[in-house]
């Protein structure tokens, strides 16, 4: 997967069925620029718990809003796989929205796991949140 590299391994503990969890800060800064969360290795199921925590509102004068999405070199490739349109503009815990959707499908390769904050405006000043994605390796 040469067009994926991102320098970082896939995290998998080696035993079946251990669930993972990784976390990326992602701040305003970041406004309309894709940014790798992390990457899974083959076939890892993203899990119920995973989520964005607002830790400092984002604070466009439009809407604030983050995609969490899939890349895998492949047709597959989907920047909102997980989460579409969360609404970042309020410190908390937000669940990722499309984790029961046909969109979380176990990739046979390995995969990217994606976020793009998009600030309405692009006039943002504030803003961390930190995505938090929850899964199993392959049984």
């Amino acid at each position: 997967m040469a067009g994926l590299q991102t320098g970082v391994p896939a995290h998998d503990l080696g035993y079946r069925g251990m669930v993972h969890v990784v976390t990326k800060r992602i701040t305003f800064a970041q406004g309309a620029v894709e940014t790798t969360v992390c990457r899974l290795p083959a076939n890892a199921s993203i899990l119920p718990g995973s989520g964005v925590h607002v830790i400092t509102a984002f604070n466009d004068s439009g809407t604030d809003l983050l995609d969490v999405g899939l890349k895998s070199g492949s047709s597959t490739d989907d920047p909102n796989a997980y989460a579409t349109l969360l609404v970042v503009s309020a410190i908390g815990f937000i669940a990722l929205d499309e984790l029961a959707a046909a969109t979380n499908i176990k990739q046979t390769v390995e995969s990217l796991v994606t976020c793009t904050y998009t600030g309405e405006n692009t006039n943002a000043t504030a803003g961390v949140a930190d995505v938090v994605i929850v899964y199993a390796t392959k049984p």
